[in-house]
């Protein structure tokens, strides 16, 4: 069935009226801005989709030594069939074989164990996210936090560096391109913030390098540079205001900056003037135990769509984390029918643009990659889902 109205047309309004407040947003530390600033509209902006497109939150940490830390030291890697544990029918609870495993699953053949500094897996992870029909991958990325940094400074800068050479080659011969947000990660991802100076010098380099690449020219927001700041809810919002801060007048214009902030009460304690909308990266929404998830949802996109800001809603399958002494909860992936509810859900807050969670996040199982355990189903039931949307 058709999705709800867009309204991506109002944010863009909203944007060109307050366009000369940027520069007098505060750089200093304080409890609120002094102003709201909202940033300028480009001067020609792409019209809104007809639709919201479909993004997924995309990894970049795997390889050998990475695999080998989550699976254990005897889990038989060379094999490209064995499942890493065994999963009860209630699809939580699990066992494992093989001491110090930590996953379910592993990635399906032919990738298998893949090193994401391996140009064919990037290549086939596109492939299949864009036959699937995802716009793109919401790329998490942090840099070395220097201000002298290289893409060769650390192994994600690299991978980040490939990736986009591998999203602009598949843009140069297929008829619909492939994009790339940014999504600014916490500290070891663990879920905690970045000292503020090592946040700007990563922000600098990265919109150094990579602002003017179509690749990350995002059509369906202004053609501007999308960047979420993941656990902005963390950072005080004197600190926000730093960070954004680093931008030229002609790079905040040319930049959507989307926050993490979870819900109406933080999107309102006063960082939202420092953005232009945001996504809640909520990764184990439940839609059985917690019906009132989707009115928390809806009540904070209300407010962006009030403010003319642009809304990114979550979406994911299932989550996992319940097993091997991790500590955590599972929403059990129910044969797809966790996806379609929280679709379903979700979808009355009408965004502008959903990030699936995630593409290939094992540990915490909301991927939706293709894998041993379930080869294509889910990424098949996300295809379903956003060709209907």
């Amino acid at each position: 069935m058709p999705g709800p109205p867009r309204r991506a047309g109002r944010a863009l309004l909203a944007l060109a009226a307050s366009a000369l407040l940027w520069a007098c947003a505060p750089a200093g530390r304080a409890s609120q801005p002094a102003a709201q600033p909202a940033p300028a509209q480009p001067a020609t902006p792409a019209a809104p989709a007809a639709h919201a497109p479909f993004f997924a939150h995309y990894y970049l940490w795997w390889d050998a030594q990475h695999w080998r830390a989550k699976l254990g030291d005897s889990y038989p890697s060379q094999r490209a069939d064995a499942l890493p544990a065994e999963l009860s029918a209630d699809g939580c609870a699990a066992s494992s074989a093989y001491p110090g495993d930590q996953l379910l699953d592993v990635p399906a053949a032919p990738l298998g164990l893949y090193s994401q500094d391996d140009s064919a897996v990037l290549d086939q992870h596109i492939r299949d996210a864009a036959g699937a029909g995802l716009a793109g991958f919401v790329v998490s990325w942090a840099g070395s936090g220097q201000p002298d940094q290289t893409a060769d400074s650390t192994a994600f800068s690299r991978r980040l560096d490939r990736l986009a050479g591998r999203v602009a080659a598949y843009n140069a011969s297929h008829p619909t391109p492939f994009y790339l947000m940014l999504g600014y990660e916490g500290l070891n991802n663990a879920r905690a913030p970045r000292p503020t100076s090592w946040i700007s010098n990563d922000l600098r380099y990265f919109m150094a390098r990579y602002q003017a690449s179509p690749a990350f020219q995002i059509p369906y927001y202004g053609g501007r540079t999308v960047v979420m700041l993941l656990d902005s809810r963390k950072l005080a919002v004197a600190d926000i205001a730093a960070i954004a801060g680093v931008l030229s007048p002609d790079q905040r214009r040319a930049t959507a900056l989307i926050g993490d902030e979870h819900g109406a009460k933080e999107w309102d304690r006063g960082a939202s003037g420092y953005f232009d909308g945001d996504g809640w990266y909520w990764s184990d929404e439940n839609p059985s135990s917690n019906p009132g998830a989707f009115k928390a949802i809806g009540k904070l996109a209300d407010e962006l769509h009030r403010q003319g800001k642009i809304w990114f809603a979550p979406l994911n399958g299932g989550y996992n984390k319940s097993n091997f002494g991790v500590g955590g909860s599972c929403i059990a992936r129910d044969q797809g029918a966790t996806m379609r509810r929280v679709y379903d859900g979700n979808r009355a807050s009408a965004p502008d643009g959903w990030m699936y969670i995630s593409w290939n996040e094992f540990y915490e199982n909301t991927y939706v990659e293709p894998s041993l355990r379930y080869g294509r189903f889910y990424l098949e039931e996300l295809r379903t889902i956003a060709a209907a949307n």
